[in-house]
């Protein structure tokens, strides 16, 4: 006997018949999973294969929950694409297709970092930085031209947003007009709060039904307890796959020297000579101690103790970051904006160098910490739990109904080991494959080139070349190659 349509299957087949598609039967099953969860205060995770319609198959669900009951639904993923997919062309058609049907519209808000944001007072200038200032006094410079470049279309853009801006941008650029959590010196005492980028976008996400972010946000606002996200109801993950890595990469402390001379630099004319002195000879020590411990790495897998040397700059960074913010705290002259705005400014700065080399210090049985030997950059000492499972559990999805979605989240058929990596037990989530409503036995071909040599630091060799060129006009054209690379 033939299940009655639900709801949800209404709502999608309306807004597939809007947009000219088919029916998938897939994707209606897809799509009542992540309803009954969202509903049923529940977990499910739906592996739904290339052509199955994913974004739809949980916005619509997502979308009738949130207008029906007023609760938002956070969707994250992992990627730019995918995040402007969402925004410029899934969420506006399924608005509109859905809109008749409704008692209001859908409504949607895009929420990123607040490093992805200009920050008003460093474009206005009301934070003088060394940094900032060496760009713009570097005649002639390819970096001196793009600040005059990115001012000059933050003048004008109504977001603020990185990735508005057309072209691509130098992260010391980026970095001398933007600001992380610690140096914001918050919307009431900004000179420029009722204007700031990061504070509109959080006010329209605020009011949104569906608030599009990616992992890292997710993460920092679960793992890390700092509320960036508004109220939800329940959290949808896109490229699932990625979340644990995503997540892993949230939480990771490094500290290395250029972080140091950009405190020093900040925190100049806010702490005494002889701390900066102290801070100084300190972070001198400890690029000596990282580049020594570097030399001899042939690779990442090299496994070495942390010698004492290490540990000794380690303790003399957090003991004089330490005493540099006490200095800072201590200074009650400054009271107007610009001038609360700079030592925030320089505060933030030294509290990171202070909290990582804390971290660092601090490590258990259950953390890693490890050299980054940089590879043309700086050498760093990174840090991160052994395990993230724990802190998904706890944090993600012990306080709302979580969908994890994503086409490739099986391993050997079955996903035990996903469910083991979020913390979770069979019992805690439903899993389920909706398949593809491809053929692929019959529609594609698996060529697996063995004689090909095995790829490295050189690049991709010539015989590969040459064999994707076969391939091509083998298929006669009609080929989109994908390549990956970790540089």
């Amino acid at each position: 006997m033939t299940e009655s349509p639900t709801e949800v299957d209404a709502a999608l087949e309306t807004v597939v018949t809007e947009l000219g598609g088919e029916r998938r039967e897939g994707q209606h099953a897809m799509a009542n999973a992540v309803s009954a969860a969202i509903t049923g205060d529940s977990h499910v995770i739906v592996q739904a294969g290339t052509g199955t319609g994913k974004s739809l198959g949980y916005l619509v669900p997502a979308a009738l929950h949130a207008v029906t009951e007023n609760k938002a639904v956070i969707v994250a993923t992992a990627t730019l694409a995918l995040q402007k997919q969402l925004v410029d062309r899934d969420l506006p058609r399924m608005a509109q297709a859905l809109s008749p049907s409704l008692p209001r519209p859908v409504t949607f808000a895009v929420l990123k970092g607040r490093n992805n944001y200009i920050c008003l007072q460093k474009l206005h200038g009301a934070i003088p930085e060394d940094e900032s200032d060496a760009l713009f006094t570097t005649q002639k410079s390819a970096l001196a031209e793009q600040v005059i470049a990115v001012r000059e279309w933050a003048e004008q853009s109504p977001t603020g947003d990185r990735d508005d801006y057309p072209d691509d941008i130098d992260p010391r650029v980026w970095r001398s007009l933007s600001v992380g959590r610690r140096e914001c010196v918050g919307e009431s005492r900004c000179s420029f709060g009722e204007e700031c980028f990061t504070v509109k976008r959080r006010l329209e996400a605020q009011e949104a039904d569906i608030v599009i972010t990616n992992h890292a946000m997710l993460a920092i606002d679960a793992l890390e307890g700092i509320p960036v996200l508004p109220e939800h109801s329940a959290v949808i993950i896109d490229e699932g796959h990625e979340l644990v890595d995503r997540a892993t990469a949230a939480v990771t402390s490094e500290l290395n020297v250029p972080m140091i001379e950009r405190a020093l630099s900040r925190g100049r004319k806010h702490i005494d000579s002889r701390t900066y002195e102290m801070l100084q000879q300190a972070g001198e020590d400890f690029d000596d101690c990282l580049r020594l411990a570097a030399e001899p790495l042939a690779g990442p897998t090299q496994l070495k103790p942390v010698g004492s040397d290490v540990t000794l700059a380690l303790t003399v960074i957090r003991d004089a970051c330490h005493q540099a913010i006490t200095e800072i705290n201590a200074d009650k002259e400054s009271k107007d904006p610009e001038s609360l705005a700079a030592k925030q400014h320089a505060r933030g700065a030294i509290e990171e160098v202070h909290d990582t080399a804390g971290a660092l210090l601090a490590g258990d049985d259950f953390d890693v910490i490890w050299l980054d030997p940089g590879e043309g950059r700086s050498p760093s000492l990174k840090l991160a739990p052994l395990s993230v499972a724990g802190l998904l559990r706890e944090a993600l999805f012990a306080k709302s109904p979580v969908v994890m979605t994503s086409a490739t989240l099986t391993v050997g058929g079955g996903f035990d080991s996903l469910v083991a990596s979020l913390g979770l037990s069979d019992e805690q989530v439903t899993t389920m494959d909706v398949g593809s409503p491809f053929d692929h036995a019959k529609q594609g071909i698996l060529s697996v080139a063995k004689d090909l040599p095995a790829p490295g630091r050189e690049g991709v060799a010539m015989e590969a070349l040459d064999e994707l060129a076969e391939l091509n006009e083998a298929a006669g054209g009609r080929t989109l190659a994908l390549f990956s690379s970790w540089r």
